[in-house]
């Protein structure tokens, strides 16, 4: 599984219009938010856009998430302000900047990313809907018209010592209808963007929703402007960028780090602080990110700290802010439809051509219309159904979600984080405990068995309790230990375990100690005494080890496989050999549920055969199939044992047909120089029989539609297919010399004329070889007269 997980497909273009939604839309949004970002640091407020820009080119580049998308995080801010007060000066924050980024690839490089594995799933979902609320009711009071406050900071409780209840009493004191107006038509949008009409519309579809409301909003203000100058929204009710009025002012706003600082060791205590936040935050954001990703794809922890160091790194010496991975940012832009890391560097790009080229027309903006976006954004975070979820999956999972969720209202996003993993760890521990492990005992052949399942954890504190189970196991017990669905089982459980192997033998007792299958090849190595029995087991395991690796693959690629695969309604039926292991998917590159599959030894069309019978009638009457493909295989076992005349035992029964269509075509195989090219053209031989066969079926002749029949050949050791283009409308020229008789009550009579279509086959065995006879014609037949 762990190899899924490891390679990400950050870039696919076949997502690309989805990509330049999700990258433009969360440039919209983080436009603001920078600025705001950098206002609230103390900073110049031109360091928030530096911070987005690198964030989106240079973390967007070499990080291997697909959907996180970094720039300035209000979780920073503490951080910043409390070194600016240390440092004296933004120049002086830049240098510890700088440094912080280089501990982060430090920290990369010491492999410390494992510490975002260390966070239950639940307290990541408690993370993601808490920002979800606040989200909503920060975005408040500005759909009422107050946006004095900018900073979407991640508590309902900020540091400056202001509350969302003072927010909200400052925007009814300042209510503006215009921004409420502006507000309500934009959500309206966002809204009806939803529904199936707009979705399944190519050119509304083919739109952003965030754009439209971007421009409905810039519209609707100047509208209302026109109406009345008293109704325009203008200063904090809209976006605020810099606006340079030269190629030196722009130039200028770009600034060095003050290098004489090295020395100063202020600098030092003040990177460290950077670095552990930023790299904390940027853990569990990513972390997040992978949760929303509609293709579930992981992001290796340990390349992203890298990445956020050498981001950190490029800010810091351009005049940027800290910077991390954002999710709001990045919610927002899976929400618009982001899929690959194409929508981080559109985001990025969009920031650098917006400064340069027009940042007077983003300064139309309102407020009103992008927290329309981030309200629609919150809610998607925050669905009442994912509260639901989470409680019916019992208290384990619904406690440490909504505690986390408490937690970080009431203080920060980090504080809350850990408190919610100190009530998963908790419950961890108290399962682990509870249930590392399961018995259960039954009779084989009157031999006593026990097995005990281990847990998906199993730790030092269980080592007593397993201990203790198997002491009091009686003499003569095949005992199994299934530790094949364990993540982590510790190291003085392992060796409790052997131990009671080299004890368990004085006592008779089989001891199978199954593992996953990696562990299991490392630990066998080692112990030439496991039996084969043992090793058996582990085969046997190890398949649903691969399964499980075969469905994150497959969910990885497309989430919605399975449920595809359940659909399809196949158009072929295949008539192969039971000896052919290349299953059809492979052999023709369809998916499951594309191909209706038959396979027995030779892959043989029998009259008499009623699963075949049974078979055929369904996938023709019942699933409408429209070719039916006889498919043999060079190599094929059975063909083999059929020419070599051997006696198999009940299969020597059932190739009686195999050896029948080698009797008919002996003078063209014995014309055959090599053993080798006899084999091979029997194998074909036999399918063109069957293909003759398959078309004289009751099931195949009543057919109310169109059938296609074909004859193949599958080469084992190239793996082609080839077509034998098998004719059953053909003349049957090359049966006259056996087809020519008619049963009769004084013997077989030969009949006259020419046949035009291939007659029901019966067999009949003599001392000579067999007889083949078609029954008698009459004017009525369904086969004709011949």
């Amino acid at each position: 599984m762990s190899s899924v997980a490891a390679t990400p497909k950050t870039w696919d273009f076949s997502y690309f219009r989805s990509d330049l939604q999700g990258g433009l839309v969360s440039f919209l949004v983080a436009v603001p938010l920078c600025l705001g970002i950098a206002l609230a640091s103390g900073a110049p407020l031109f360091s928030g856009i530096i911070a987005g820009i690198v964030g989106g080119l240079v973390v967007g580049t070499l990080s291997r998430s697909a959907v996180s998308i970094s720039g300035p995080e209000a979780g920073l801010i503490l951080v910043v302000v409390s070194s600016l007060e240390s440092l004296g000066s933004f120049r002086a924050l830049q240098l510890a900047l700088c440094v912080a980024g280089g501990l982060q690839l430090l920290m990369g490089v010491l492999r410390a990313g494992i510490i975002s594995n260390f966070f239950p799933s639940s307290v990541i979902k408690g993370m993601l809907a808490a920002i979800g609320i606040i989200l909503i009711l920060k975005q408040l009071p500005h759909i009422l018209g107050y946006d004095a406050d900018a900073v979407e900071s991640l508590a309902l409780f900020s540091w400056n010592g202001g509350n969302l209840e003072g927010l909200l009493e400052h925007a009814l004191r300042e209510f503006n209808a215009t921004a409420l107006v502006i507000a309500l038509v934009s959500l309206a949008v966002l809204i009806a963007w939803e529904q199936p009409f707009f979705k399944q519309n190519k050119v509304l579809s083919a739109v952003p929703a965030a754009l439209v409301v971007i421009i409905l909003g810039i519209t609707l203000n100047t509208l209302a402007g026109l109406l009345s100058p008293a109704y325009l929204l203008g200063g904090t009710h809209l976006v605020q960028l810099p606006v340079p009025k030269s190629a030196g002012e722009f130039l200028n706003l770009f600034t060095l780090p003050d290098f004489s600082q090295l020395t100063n060791p202020k600098i030092y205590s003040a990177a460290f602080s950077i670095a552990l936040v930023a790299s904390l935050e940027a853990l569990l954001a990513v972390e997040a990110t992978d949760e929303l990703d509609p293709l579930k794809r992981k992001t290796p922890t340990n390349h992203e700290l890298k990445a956020q160091g050498v981001g950190n790194f490029v800010s810091g010496l351009m005049g940027g802010l800290p910077l991390t991975s954002v999710i709001v940012r990045s919610s927002v832009s899976i929400n618009a439809g982001g899929r690959t890391k194409l929508a981080a560097l559109v985001h990025g790009s969009l920031l650098v051509v917006s400064v340069v080229l027009f940042p007077g027309l983003l300064n139309l903006i309102p407020w009103a219309a992008l927290a329309a976006i981030l309200l629609v954004t919150g809610y998607k975070l925050a669905r009442i159904s994912i509260f639901r979820q989470h409680f019916q999956a019992g208290l384990t999972e619904f406690l440490p979600f909504i505690v986390t969720i408490g937690a970080i209202l009431m203080t920060d996003l980090l504080i809350g984080i850990g408190v919610g993993a100190a009530v998963g760890l908790f419950f961890v521990l108290r399962e682990t405990y509870k249930n590392a492990h399961f018995f259960q005992s039954y009779t084989v052949q009157g031999e006593e068995h026990l097995r005990i399942s281990l847990g998906e954890h199993v730790s030092f504190l269980n080592k007593a309790s397993i201990m203790t189970v198997l002491k009091d196991i009686p003499v003569n017990t095949t005992v199994e230990i299934d530790g094949t669905n364990s993540a982590y089982i510790d190291r003085d459980v392992l060796s409790a375990i052997e131990n009671f192997r080299e004890t368990a033998r004085q006592r008779n007792i089989q001891l199978i100690f199954l593992r996953k299958g990696e562990d299991y090849a490392q630990n066998l190595a080692g112990q030439p005494h496991v039996s084969s029995k043992e090793a058996d087991f582990e085969a046997y395991y190890k398949l649903f080890d691969n399964n499980r690796n075969w469905v994150a693959e497959k969910l990885r690629r497309n989430p919605r496989f399975f449920e595809a695969a359940a659909q399809q309604t196949p158009k072929f039926l295949f008539i192969g050999c039971s000896d052919n292991h290349v299953s059809v998917s492979e052999m023709t590159g369809t998916a499951p549920g594309e191909v209706f599959v038959h396979r027995n030894v030779a892959n043989l069309v029998v009259s008499t055969d009623l699963n075949l019978a049974a078979v055929l009638d369904y996938a023709v009457n019942q699933l409408q199939i429209q070719h039916i493909i006889v498919c043999g295989h060079y190599g094929c076992r059975g063909v083999q044992t059929a020419m070599q005349n051997e006696d198999a035992g009940v299969v020597t029964s059932w190739l009686s047909t195999v050896r029948e269509v080698m009797h008919q075509h002996n003078h063209e195989l014995g014309a055959l120089e090599t053993e080798e090219e006899r084999y091979r053209r029997l194998v074909e031989l036999n399918v063109i029989e069957q293909v003759y066969n398959l078309q004289q079926s009751p099931t195949v002749q009543n057919a109310t539609k169109p059938l296609h029949l074909h004859g193949w050949v599958y080469d084992i050791h190239g793996g082609v297919i080839r077509d034998l283009e098998v004719d059953v409308r053909r003349d049957f020229a090359e049966y006259d010399t056996i087809f020519r008789y008619q049963v009769a009550p004084d013997g077989l009579r030969r009949l006259a004329g020419n046949l035009h279509q291939a007659p029901s086959i019966y067999s009949v065995s003599t001392g000579a070889g067999p007889i083949i006879a078609i029954p008698p014609f009459d004017a009525d037949a369904a086969l004709g007269v011949p």
